[in-house]
């Protein structure tokens, strides 16, 4: 597997930056490359919740089946994969205050083994670094104006 890790301070608190992520619909405004991420069923939050989602990374086009695996209230989102691209990815929020907080994203991928799989992985290698970097602005901005209320009434 190859782990990528995100660390990253946040004005905003870890309840907001928590609800922000948690909501399945927001997936697509911060996360760079995802083409759609829809629920599989009517559960859309908490354990087992399953959704399925499809990234491109550069020519690479990915598919999978994710459920949630982890779900602790402001404190911790987990998902892993039950079918196709193998992912595992946890969403940890720490709170530093009432306008302050550290995300840590972890996310662990795998391809598949053999030449192709090896092929895959190096085609996908430098998309990973380039969508985890806009990824990563994309969801402290997007968290913040969320906190101080900019987002709020467009749901």
């Amino acid at each position: 597997m190859t782990e990528v890790k995100i660390v990253a301070d946040c004005a905003a608190s870890a309840e907001s930056a928590f609800q922000y992520v948690n909501d399945y619909r927001n997936l697509p405004h911060f996360l760079h490359g995802i083409e759609s991420f829809t629920p599989v069923g009517d559960q859309i939050e908490g354990l087992g919740a399953s959704f399925d989602g499809h990234i491109k990374l550069g020519p690479a086009s990915l598919r999978s089946r994710v459920e949630v695996n982890r779900w602790e209230k402001d404190f911790a989102i987990g998902i892993r994969s039950i079918k196709g691209f193998e992912i595992d990815s946890t969403f940890l929020f720490h709170p530093k205050g009432d306008d302050l907080c550290t995300i840590d994203a972890i996310v662990d991928y795998r391809v598949p083994g053999g030449l192709a799989g090896r092929a895959l992985g190096k085609t996908i290698e430098p998309f990973v670094k380039i969508t985890v970097k806009h990824t990563t602005d994309n969801l402290i901005r997007q968290i913040a104006e969320f906190h101080r209320g900019g987002d709020r009434n467009s749901r």
